[in-house]
């Protein structure tokens, strides 16, 4: 189920990255992947490493995609007291998103929004 979870997000990302999903998978063989699933389906993951989240999906989720991200979230939070993660400054829903949980912007890189979350009402 993870090589899956890791074939969608690699899916929600392949054209903005450029790399075969073997170069894909080697750079993040360090991250874990929480599959995200619906009706037993793979859609998704949320891939963690340490305190930084990230979630992609390969199909549109049918449901709220809040309940895919509660437990990672509430999991780094409680762990190390903040979770992290980051969206190109170019996607405004991500951000939105992002904002949507309790994440802060807390600086900027590349191209990247830098997010911190210390609480969120979903986890």
């Amino acid at each position: 189920m993870t090589e899956q979870a890791m074939q969608m997000v690699y899916q929600s990302v392949n054209k903005r990255i450029g790399c075969s999903f073997e170069q894909f998978k080697d750079a993040l063989k360090d991250w874990a992947f929480i599959p995200l699933t619906e009706n037993g389906e793979v859609i998704g993951a949320v891939m963690q490493k340490g305190n930084e989240l990230h979630i992609g999906y390969g199909k549109k989720a049918k449901s709220s995609i809040l309940r895919h991200i509660r437990k990672p979230l509430r999991d780094a939070i409680t762990n190390y007291g903040f979770a992290e993660t980051s969206v190109m400054a170019n996607n405004p829903a991500g951000l939105k998103f992002c904002k949507r949980l309790n994440f802060v912007e807390i600086g900027r890189d590349s191209g990247r929004i830098l997010l911190r979350c210390d609480r969120s009402k979903y986890a």
